[in-house]
């Protein structure tokens, strides 16, 4: 997006994909050295340039939409620091100040907050003048020019209806945002639960329903997630964790690492807009960026580069063709063309150089009738042996044919292009290109993402190569890789899934392999929307290993569901580890079953490489299957 490209309606960009808000203001501005006595709103007035500096900040560190310093600029509010008269001055150099830091990079809000009487025991004429301070604070940030209305922070039920319905009556002249406060157990202004609230927000005229404040990231991943399906988009702002006082001073302690992993969480379970509330900073919003990018789908934009790489469009991909055909490029590739049951087995390579445990467990899924195996590269962006590496060797010692994980976290785009020149030299045909996981949720979250292109971008350099074209239009000697991609059959926004899908069949992938679905109903639901693509699936399957591991498998890993009669399977089993992983390989015996007749394949994910565990889920394919 350049610099100099006026931006599309806000109502536009809320439809085309996930958008990224601000931090905090007020609690950024005490860290600056502002005493918490003084009204931060008046320093609008006092101190522009300390807070259009924050606003420059935050857009520098990628948000998308940044907030007025206006949350308390109604009169109301303002009374108690002796600022009434000053509501209309403070309210539209609030609106001057972000609008000039966010120029044409970044959309702005004019942030609104409750007006401190209490609705729940006010009188008639305490709830009129609250009506009559939120009117005019509405009426002067709409006509000061900012692109939505944001109500936050509210922890009153009745005090958000009056401030959506002040709002509403002046005409759908911008949207309006409306965030309530919930506590720790997930519970708002009456016990209202996220679905109730978000039903009364709904009701009461919100274009977007969320919450902010009150908890930290993990909490309002519940809160946000539960609102997800209401008929509107919804926004997540939670607070960097709960506050602590450190010799004297409020701080707060969740990290911007642990920020980068709730948002892609809050965005693969269906949230639009994500941002951050008290403690909240420059740093939060920037690690929280890539993970709005790649929902996005999205490369790096021009805003927030030195020079804008237009990674996600390589001349390479057009109508050509590749040159070699699928049979004759790979094992797995003759095998998809000619619809025979395709089968792969999943190994992590080894934190450390030592690959025998590597090749033991190759030579037994060999032994097994297994002669494709997948070479994940540094899932959960784990630091280990590089793929390409264990792949390399496999190729020259055992008669296994390797399927090469490529993802495009940790690699420019120079570097991608030499990394498959570099796989195609070292005899690798099988490639599954993905995204990747951000460093932000392994254990060096300092780590710098690359993310020059998205799997799609990398899809259509890969397509561009096995035709015999380089990203930048020349001709190069072409490769013939076989080109598998991801996807989600239980992705919470089904329809984005489905686009995304048809956005990597077009950048040239020829085969489908799921993340590991448990529910046959999800995957034939997958399988029906994606026929017409004409894409082989394999579909992946994980044995579960325990109760433990699969409670962390729904909690923490994105993308991942496991449906909650599974969990109490695994919850009632007796008689130790043994028990718990023979249970793990039923369940995921019963799910390749009820699939194995629509699927090109099954690859399979075994927890901690138990290669047996492997092989006993795949005896239920053999009627399809016939192993090497």
């Amino acid at each position: 997006m350049s610099t100099n490209t006026p931006l599309p309606p806000l109502a536009d960009a809320l439809v085309a994909g996930p958008l990224l808000l601000d931090g905090a203001m007020g609690s950024l501005l005490y860290e600056r050295g502002v005493l918490h006595t003084r009204s931060y709103d008046e320093l609008n007035l006092s101190a522009p340039e300390l807070i259009r500096g924050v606003h420059a900040d935050y857009v520098a560190a990628g948000a998308n939409l940044i907030e007025t310093n206006t949350f308390g600029s109604n009169r109301a509010a303002l009374a108690r620091h002796g600022l009434a008269e000053q509501a209309v001055a403070l309210n539209r150099a609030g609106v001057q100040l972000a609008r000039t830091a966010a120029g044409t990079r970044a959309y702005v809000a004019g942030a609104v907050g409750p007006t401190g009487i209490r609705f729940g025991i006010a009188t008639a004429a305490e709830r009129r003048l609250a009506r009559f301070a939120l009117a005019e604070q509405i009426d002067t940030l709409v006509l000061a020019g900012v692109d939505a209305i944001v109500l936050e922070t509210f922890g009153s039920i009745l005090e958000m209806e009056t401030a959506l319905d002040v709002a509403k009556e002046r005409g759908p002249r911008v949207p309006v945002f409306a965030m309530m406060v919930f506590d720790a157990a997930c519970k708002s202004d009456g016990g209202l639960g996220p679905a109730e609230i978000a039903d009364r927000l709904i009701a009461a005229g919100a274009d977007v329903v969320g919450a902010n404040c009150g908890v930290g990231p993990a909490e309002l991943y519940q809160v946000s997630t539960g609102m997800v399906g209401r008929g509107r988009p919804v926004i997540a702002q939670p607070n960097a964790g709960l506050p602590a006082t450190v010799e004297g001073r409020t701080i707060y302690v969740a990290n911007p690492e642990h920020f980068g992993v709730f948002a892609r969480r809050m965005l693969k379970g269906g949230v639009r807009l994500v941002g951050g509330c008290c403690g909240t900073t420059p740093a939060h919003i920037r690690a929280m960026l890539g993970a709005v990018r790649m929902l996005r789908g999205e490369t790096v934009e021009a805003q927030h580069a030195p020079t804008t790489i237009e990674a996600s469009e390589p001349r390479a991909v057009g109508p050509r063709l590749a040159r070699t055909p699928l049979p004759e490029r790979s094992r797995l590739g003759g095998r998809i063309a000619r619809g025979e049951f395709a089968v792969s087995v999943e190994l992590t390579a080894p934190a450390g150089t030592d690959l025998s445990k590597t090749t033991a467990q190759v030579a037994a899924l060999a032994a097994g009738g297994v002669d494709i195996v997948n070479i994940a590269d540094g899932p959960r962006a784990s630091a280990r042996v590089a793929n390409i590496a264990v792949c390399a060797r496999l190729v020259r010692e055992t008669g296994v044919e390797p399927i090469l994980h490529v993802c495009s976290r940790d690699r420019s785009f120079l570097g991608l292009i030499a990394h498959l020149y570099g796989a195609q030299a070292l005899g690798l045909r099988d490639l599954v290109l993905i995204t990747g996981d951000p460093p932000k949720m392994g254990d060096y979250p300092f780590s710098t993402p690359v993310y020059d292109v998205d799997s799609v971008g990398l899809l259509k350099i890969a397509a561009g190569m096995n035709a015999g074209i380089d990203p930048a239009g020349k001709e190069c000697e072409p490769t013939s890789f076989v080109l598998a991609t991801g996807a989600e059959p239980g992705a919470a926004d089904r329809d984005r899934e489905l686009r995304r899908l048809e956005d990597k069949k077009a950048a040239g992938a020829e085969l489908v392999m799921t993340q590991p679905v448990y529910d046959p109903r999800t995957l034939e639901r997958f399988l029906d929307d994606c026929a017409p693509l004409g894409l082989p699936v394999m579909v992946g399957i994980l044995p579960l290993a325990s109760h433990r591991n699969a409670e962390f498998l729904n909690a923490e890993v994105p993308g991942m569901s496991i449906p909650s009669e599974y969990r109490e399977r695994m919850a009632k089993v007796s008689g130790g580890a043994v028990a718990a992983r023979a249970e793990g390989i039923k369940i995921a015996q019963e799910a390749l079953a009820a699939v194995c007749a629509r699927v090109a394949g099954a690859y399979v994910m075994p927890p901690f490489n138990r290669v047996e565990s492997a092989l006993a889920v795949l005896e239920v394919a053999k009627p399809r299957w016939r192993p090497a």
